[in-house]
């Protein structure tokens, strides 16, 4: 960038911030596996002092996991582009995507998990947001705030608090429609919550794809989501520690014979990967 101030776009709304320089003044490991990230896959590194070198492996590690389903580095840097990563000041969230900006939690640690979710999130800008538009409608969704606003007053068909989620089981908004955004998803994801949308379908649809049915390090959280809808209600789930009413959200979550290839997610990814 040439100019001092950059203007990103944050999925719907515009932040302002501050050009980042890249001194690159760290030790020489940082130094040649960021000089790596950008010569394979065009990803480039903040430099603000935050980053441990497991980090860095982990990058690494993932993005090539990442870009060998999608058939290589070359189709990887097509599909996504030049992307910026930061350690930062995320507020409660462990990570945010901008158009070609990914901003890390610098109080948390980096997971697999979510690297990949946030660069499905840039993969899906990239498209105009299209990708998670024809996700929604392959799977048969909808997006309606006013259908979702009824159902509160229908028996049985709203599962969190009037003014949304709430901390106990049946309460969190997994139904269809129960969310901030009257996302009512279509076939069966991996799991939803009051944050849920098309956008945050496609990430997760994403990793669930790249996780399940491997041996890799998102396998165990890509099964275990959908194992803890056998659990009895009231248990907690072993992924997230959460308890809820698992068995009776199985009708909505849980794939035929509990194998997430038979979901039209996996469909719609696994064509978009080759």
């Amino acid at each position: 960038m040439t100019a001092p101030w950059g203007f990103i776009r944050r999925r719907w709304r515009f932040f302002i911030f501050p050009q980042l320089v890249y001194t690159f003044s760290m030790d020489p490991n940082k130094t040649k596996q960021i000089a790596r990230l950008h010569a394979d896959f065009q990803i480039k590194v903040a430099e603000n002092g935050n980053w441990l070198p497991n980090d860095l492996y982990l990058l690494q590690t993932t993005i090539t996991l990442f870009a060998g389903l999608m058939g290589g580095s070359e189709s990887f840097k097509r599909k996504l582009g030049e992307v910026l990563i930061a350690r930062t000041d995320t507020g409660t969230k462990l990570g945010l995507a901008y158009a070609d900006r990914i901003e890390f939690s610098e109080k948390a640690q980096v997971s697999a998990w979510s690297v990949i979710h946030e660069m499905a999130h840039i993969w899906d800008a990239k498209n105009k947001w299209e990708l998670s538009l024809a996700l929604e409608k392959f799977t048969g969704g909808t997006t309606n705030p006013l259908l979702s606003k009824t159902k509160k007053k229908m028996p049985g068909q709203w599962d969190a608090g009037l003014d949304g989620t709430q901390n106990k089981p049946g309460y969190y908004g997994r139904l269809p429609g129960v969310n901030a955004y009257g996302y009512f998803y279509g076939d069966k994801p991996s799991g939803s919550n009051w944050s849920f949308n098309r956008k945050e379908d496609f990430a997760e649809s994403v990793v669930m794809y790249c996780g399940w049915g491997r041996d890799n390090p998102l396998s165990k959280t890509a099964h275990g989501r959908i194992e803890r809808y056998l659990l009895p209600n009231g248990t907690k789930d072993p992924v997230y520690g959460i308890a809820d009413n698992w068995s009776d959200y199985a009708a909505y979550f849980y794939p035929e014979g509990g194998d997430y290839t038979k979901t039209k997610r996996w469909k719609f990814v696994d064509e978009l990967m080759r």
